[in-house]
């Protein structure tokens, strides 16, 4: 079983990428900071496959950790959005 880092993967792509990650039976890692409160993930935070990191991309340590045990890396983070706009 192949092992994705999905780094923002709480977001608008992610959110909609994680589940079916998971529905093809994929263990996921996500690495989000949640800037905008979002709940996207709710509804597979009980899979036993997700391993759900409360973290930001730019600590490089944390990356590091989660590199370890990828196969695959989709990095979606980033600021976007009106309020980034700003």
């Amino acid at each position: 079983m192949e092992n994705i880092l999905v780094t923002g993967g709480a977001g608008y792509i992610g959110s909609c990428l994680v589940p079916r990650l998971l529905e093809l039976g994929y263990k996921v890692t996500v690495i989000d900071n949640f800037i905008y409160k979002q709940t996207s993930l709710a509804d597979s935070i009980r899979n036993k496959n997700l391993d759900l990191v409360y973290g930001d991309v730019r600590n490089t340590d944390l990356v590091k950790d989660n590199l370890k045990k990828a196969d695959v890396i989709i990095p979606l983070a980033a600021i976007v959005g009106a309020p980034a706009c700003d």
